[in-house]
């Protein structure tokens, strides 16, 4: 198995667990990973030049915002969207991304929005008020029977299809390309939620005359190896155009006069204030990285934990791990043990310095849909412990040594559950 730990700054940061200082095994990628080496070795170096970009005149100013543009295109490449007819935005992450889309929402034609059972809050919240129809699932996957039948009744009256390109809770890979084509073909457009796609997969936004074409694509720096606080947006530039931005400020106004105001063209218009040089930055070196390592053996590599992980998980008893049966999925495992809350599993993990995420990972009801609870019930239901699971995800610097210590160490925690001591018990 390749060894990708000496990419990432940090990696061998130890910290303190109860056998002493040990490296900080980090099982909570989906929630951020660490960021590359190169990333950080960029924005030390650029910070030499950093500068408000677009206004100014000084040297330092024009050449950021020349590095500020290539990232553009750099990250325009990286999902092979079309310059001609998509425009790459640059947010504060996949949740602003989302949000303003649907601020742009009255401009697509039709009625209604589709979104499905596996969504995070992010595409999902922004939908609940709107006139909605809801995609659940069968047999661990998407209902595409369902789907078709709600298209086919609703044809032409559907703006939006809005799904995740792969889930946060169990890694599962939806068909986004032949979902395009459904939606496309009744008239509506689709939004994928790539937060955790962008990681893992390589993504085609395709041209747009391509029944397969994504019209809306939306992820985060901080979810795949580039900190700074920066997302991506990418949609048809004629749609930024239709109204006001939302959010109004500097940059994003050409002229202004007593009655009226001109806007800056996409992508300046959708970029208000003073726009965060490093996180575009950050992302499109990240960008390079992952090109560079190749998705075939970054893939390859992915796969060979998974299925070590989900082996190990079968023997250790009481177990139960959620979605098992998906084969199509990135590096996300949730899991619970019988007679033991969630949370407390992943305090005892934090014990041996491993790091997971615990609860309903912002994905409320499709956690609810898996631990086969009522989508009507409310946290006023479940006394002081609310529902969850443990989630393990994985970054491309993980390696099967992180596998077996974690299956050891769960082993442990799960068959002598009484002698789970944390620091503040």
């Amino acid at each position: 198995m390749a060894d990708y730990g000496n990419l990432i700054y940090g990696y061998d940061q130890k910290v303190p667990t109860k056998f002493g200082l040990k490296r900080y095994l980090n099982l909570d990628n989906a929630a951020s990973t660490p960021p590359f080496k190169a990333v950080m070795k960029l924005i030390a170096a650029e910070g030499l030049y950093y500068s408000s970009i677009h206004r100014g005149a000084g040297y330092k100013s024009r050449y950021m915002t020349h590095r500020y543009e290539e990232s553009r295109e750099i990250v325009r490449d990286f999902v092979r969207a079309d310059p001609d007819h998509d425009v790459v935005i640059f947010t504060k992450n996949t949740t602003d991304s989302i949000n303003k889309i649907r601020h742009y929402l009255p401009y697509l034609p039709g009625e209604s929005v589709i979104y499905t059972r596996l969504e995070h809050h992010s595409n999902e919240l922004p939908w609940m008020n709107e006139k909605h129809f809801i995609v659940e699932l069968k047999k661990d996957r998407l209902d595409l029977e369902q789907l078709e039948t709600i298209l086919k009744r609703n044809r032409g009256k559907v703006k939006l299809l809005a799904v995740t390109g792969a889930s946060n809770v169990t890694g599962y890979l939806p068909p986004i390309h032949t979902l395009a084509e459904m939606a496309h073909s009744a008239g509506a457009r689709i939004l994928v939620d790539a937060a955790q796609l962008a990681p893992h997969r390589p993504i085609t936004v395709y041209p747009a005359a391509d029944p397969r074409h994504l019209d809306f694509l939306a992820f985060s720096g901080h979810k795949m190896y580039a900190p700074f606080g920066s997302g991506v947006l990418i949609g048809p530039k004629r749609l930024f155009s239709q109204s006001a931005p939302s959010q109004v400020g500097g940059g994003t106004v050409k002229a202004i006069d007593s009655q009226n105001v001109y806007w800056v063209d996409p992508p300046g218009v959708e970029e208000a204030g003073s726009p965060n040089v490093f996180g575009a930055l950050a992302i499109a070196e990240s960008c390079r990285v992952l090109n560079k390592i190749g998705w075939r053996k970054l893939i390859d590599h992915e796969q060979q934990l998974l299925e070590a992980t989900l082996l190990g998980l079968k023997k250790i008893p009481g177990v139960t791990v959620y979605n098992e049966s998906t084969t199509q999925r990135v590096g996300v495992i949730s899991f619970n043990a019988a007679g033991i809350y969630h949370q407390i599993i992943a305090e005892a993990l934090s014990e041996y310095g491993i790091g997971v995420r615990t609860g309903c990972f912002c994905a409320r009801n499709y956690v609810k849909h898996l631990l086969g609870l009522d989508q009507t019930s409310s946290p006023t239901n479940y006394a002081s412990q609310l529902p969850g699971m443990v989630r393990v995800s994985f970054g491309c610097y993980n390696n099967l040594s992180d596998v077996s210590n974690f299956l050891e160490a769960l082993e442990e925690i799960v068959r002598r559950p009484n002698k789970i001591k944390l620091n503040n018990s």
